[in-house]
């Protein structure tokens, strides 16, 4: 199995190399490494990707276009906990056991070491801003500053809380004005102008909400879209921007590991000025499937499609794509301030910067909002890897996971650990890649939609590892219907059941190099 004979090679040219057991040889021999990571921005919620004339990222452009960019990078699996996890260890979703958003609370699930707690124990200083969302035991390896009273992994798993506090001592919170609503799923009480794609936009003038309604959706971070009325330098991003800055300041002289973990673009939807009039929601480009009707589609109940015909509504969802793209933009002014203090600090050559997301943003295509799917807009992120002494620039079209992030860095750092992925340093220097897919799982116990997802460059299966005839798996030629509109084990199964079952055979080879629980379930099943 080649998978399986790659990381044989690995594993041998690692060991054949003078290991670094000290703190001492790891500091002298390897970089540092910024990660930047973003939440739920879809692959081309960035300028570079060549298929987005309207956003404005021009510094993610800048350093896309200075290292390697990975086109087709794919999320290890469409929701936060998991892949993050999954990211951090190297390890695939049902290997960690944080399945779900909530297992990443149960410190029982996982066993293995992040790459982060293996660079501390290597030499690296290693400090984390921003959302975790993985086990909590996992950030007893950062070395920030207290705040507010925190300390160890609870000032990292506390992200959210301590903003709170930041809010409570720099802001001061006024009444809404007519027209205007009180956010609590998030930012804890700022007035904000909703957008007439908000849950509750409905109920204006008033303000006066049915306590029915109240009940059900206030604290739905998704339901909120508009204008928030608070100062740009107090936003989750602002503030998590200049942590990161600040971290570069005290970290000047040490080996380091600094990760920035923006909140946005995720949910809500509410930027602030000067960024939530950047762009007008008549001139956003309305996606092209977005009154698709999905005959065939296994996602065509998920996500309330059925019961939020707003995210279908043309004449709506500009309002989210605006507010949407004025936080990548917002994301992206501190990006070119976090490089500019690498830069001042001289440390650009010598640091690898990773920059990515961990799934992406249906934004109205087929008519949905959210992620928690394998279509390309919520699978599909950004990916850049740059280290200006070792890479040039350089676009890759082969699809890869971002579970080969673990591998990656551990690799540039000279630390040999095994994972269920490999490096992409090879790739990002030019050399073929040891696999050309990429694998992401979600819902393993969910017997009505796909469970696993094989993406080349040219075709995706979605696949179920239930062998029931109601579950409904899918087939897209990408090269051909770039959109996914057509489901061809739903059109013509017959004739394209060969095509699926070689996919079908290349993710089980997979499997079965990586000792899934569920490979037996996935060779049984039948198109």
């Amino acid at each position: 199995m080649f998978f399986k004979n790659f990381h044989l090679t690995l594993a041998s040219v690692l060991l054949a190399a003078p290991m670094l057991n000290s703190s001492a040889k790891a500091k002298q021999s390897s970089p540092n490494i910024l990660i930047i990571m973003t939440d739920q921005q879809r692959w081309d919620a960035l300028r570079f990707s060549g298929a987005n004339s309207v956003i404005k990222t021009p510094n993610l452009d800048k350093l896309a276009a200075s290292g390697a960019y990975f086109s087709q990078a794919c999320s290890p699996c469409p929701v936060s906990g998991p892949a993050r996890t999954s990211m951090l260890t190297g390890r695939l979703t049902e290997t960690t056991g944080v399945r779900t958003n909530m297992d990443s609370d149960d410190n029982k699930h996982v066993s293995y070491k992040t790459y982060d707690q293996l660079l501390v124990a290597n030499g690296y200083v290693a400090e984390y801003f921003g959302k975790f969302h993985s086990p909590d035991f996992m950030a007893d390896c950062y070395s920030n500053p207290s705040e507010y009273g925190y300390t160890g992994a609870k000032l990292i798993k506390d992200w959210e809380k301590l903003y709170h506090f930041y809010l409570a001592q720099h802001v001061i919170k006024t009444q809404p004005k007519e027209g205007e609503l009180i956010d609590f799923s998030f930012y804890n009480g700022i007035r904000y102008t909703p957008a007439p794609i908000d849950r509750r936009y409905p109920y204006l003038p008033t303000g006066t909400i049915p306590e029915k309604e109240l009940d059900r959706r206030q604290h739905t971070q998704s339901d909120h879209h508009g204008h928030l009325h608070l100062d740009a330098k107090h936003t989750i991003t602002a503030v998590q921007g200049r942590q990161t800055i600040d971290a570069l300041e005290r970290n000047k002289d040490n080996k380091f590991i600094i990760t920035c973990s923006f909140h946005c673009p995720h949910s809500p939807m509410l930027p602030s000025e000067p960024y939530a009039s950047l762009y007008k929601p008549s001139e956003m480009p309305i996606p092209k499937t977005i009154t698709d009707k999905m005959a065939g589609n296994p996602y065509a109940k998920s996500n309330g499609r059925m019961l939020m015909p707003e995210y279908a509504d043309s004449t709506k969802i500009g309002y989210m794509i605006a507010n949407y793209y004025g936080f990548v933009t917002e994301i992206d002014d501190w990006v070119g301030k976090i490089l500019d203090k690498l830069d001042e600090l001289k440390l650009r050559d010598n640091t690898l910067i990773v920059f990515m997301s961990d799934h992406g943003e249906m934004l109205g295509a087929h008519g949905m909002r959210e992620k928690n799917i394998f279509l390309e807009e919520s699978v599909r992120v950004p990916l850049v890897i740059s280290y200006p002494s070792e890479i040039t620039a350089r676009r890759i079209e082969t699809p890869v996971s971002l579970l080969n992030i673990f591998a990656t860095i551990v690799d540039f750092a000279g630390i040999n650990a095994a994972s269920d992925g490999f490096s992409l340093r090879g790739m990002a220097l030019g050399k073929k890649a040891p696999v050309d897919f990429a694998v992401s799982e979600w819902n393993w116990p969910n017997r009505e939609v796909p469970n696993l997802m094989i993406r080349t460059q040219e075709w995706k299966l979605l696949i179920s590892r239930h062998n029931e005839k109601k579950h409904l798996d899918a087939l897209y030629d990408l090269k051909n219907d770039p959109f996914e509109l057509t489901n061809l084990l739903y059109t013509d199964r017959v004739a394209n059941t060969k095509t699926a079952e070689a996919l079908k055979g290349r993710l089980v080879e997979y499997l079965e190099d990586v000792k899934y629980s569920y490979v037996d379930d996935i060779k049984r099943r039948r198109f």
